[in-house]
């Protein structure tokens, strides 16, 4: 942990011309359901999975296997922020017993307004960073559950939110820099992935960003999925945000042939591997290049270090998508 610590102000220390290259033509280092640290099966299988996984879930051996599968970092958000991490993939959901707001991923974990507290706390200490929050998936949550969400995200960050491209002609995607954030109060973009935010003009689209996912547990098709996207340049909206998913999917199947290994042993820590050489492999940021990236156990195989040195390779400033 103490190698990446480094990290913890890495926009901070860009070089200053590449502090004005759009923000998303800068490679920037995120997590994959960035909440899973605190998994806790204390808590019940959650409400994100199929009736036959909740059943499995439901006995004390079938407990351990759900947690094994489902814990995709090993580190909490104010640790993940430390290290590097920009971009948090949120899944968040209502618990059925104490209504309180998870991050959830088989079992429930951390509470999400502790969550949005540390990462305020972190930005107070780190001035010139910027993060990215993405809750993108939602459970057991109806229109008022949605608004409480909200309002909480507007309570916590308040002029700390970055308005959305297109909102005002001074804020389109094409100028929201780091060098022109920092002349502002602004250091958060939340994206959130459902209608109720008509309501709250601070909080960003899910059309503001592209996520491709391969679906895959396949190490060779994920590859072939990203380099694919990656050479025929399929980033093709770019005026977006745009998340390279470095990540493997195990199926039902899979979990079940592999009851006693888990997700970090079996596939997520290669899949990590892998991903970062393929970054390693002449990648680079760009208006149809790397953009965000997201991984599993981001603190394993310089993938932070790797994902931020990309930086370094931008040679020019965009002028036009």
């Amino acid at each position: 942990m103490e190698s990446i610590m480094k990290y913890s102000r890495w926009m901070s220390d860009l070089p200053q011309w590449v502090t004005n290259v759009p923000i998303s033509c800068l490679a920037i280092p995120g997590s994959h359901n960035s909440g899973t640290r605190d998994l806790d099966p204390a808590l019940g299988t959650a409400v994100d999975q199929t009736p036959s996984i909740r059943r499995l879930g439901n006995s004390c051996c079938g407990q351990r296997v759900v947690h094994r599968w489902s814990k995709t970092q090993n580190l909490s958000i104010s640790e993940q922020l430390h290290a590097g991490v920009r971009y948090f993939d949120f899944r968040v959901a209502v618990h059925p017993d104490t209504m309180e707001f998870r991050f959830v991923h088989g079992l429930y974990g951390g509470l999400v307004p502790l969550a949005l507290r540390d990462i305020n706390t972190f930005l107070n200490q780190n001035p010139y960073e910027v993060v990215i929050l993405d809750f993108n998936h939602f459970y057991n949550m109806n229109q008022t559950a949605h608004h409480m969400l909200l309002a909480e995200v507007r309570n916590v960050f308040g002029h700390k939110s970055v308005p959305p491209p297109f909102s005002t002609p001074n804020y389109k995607m094409w100028g929201t820099s780091l060098r022109a954030l920092w002349q502002t109060p602004y250091r958060v973009i939340t994206i959130y992935h459902d209608d109720n935010i008509v309501q709250y003009p601070e909080i960003w689209a899910a059309s503001t960003i592209e996520s491709p996912w391969a679906n895959t547990g396949d190490l060779a098709a994920l590859i072939r999925f990203l380099e694919t996207n990656y050479s025929n340049k399929l980033r093709y909206k770019n005026d977006c945000l745009y998340s390279w998913q470095g990540i493997l999917t195990p199926s039902h199947k899979h979990i079940a042939f592999n009851l006693g290994s888990s997700l970090e042993g079996n596939m997520a820590s290669k899949a990590t591997r892998e991903f970062v050489k393929w970054l390693k492999s002449g990648k680079v940021p760009g208006p149809q290049g790397i953009n965000i990236c997201i991984a599993d156990f981001i603190e394993k195989h310089d993938f932070i270090q790797t994902v931020v040195g990309l930086n370094q390779t931008i040679t020019e400033i965009p002028t036009t998508f």
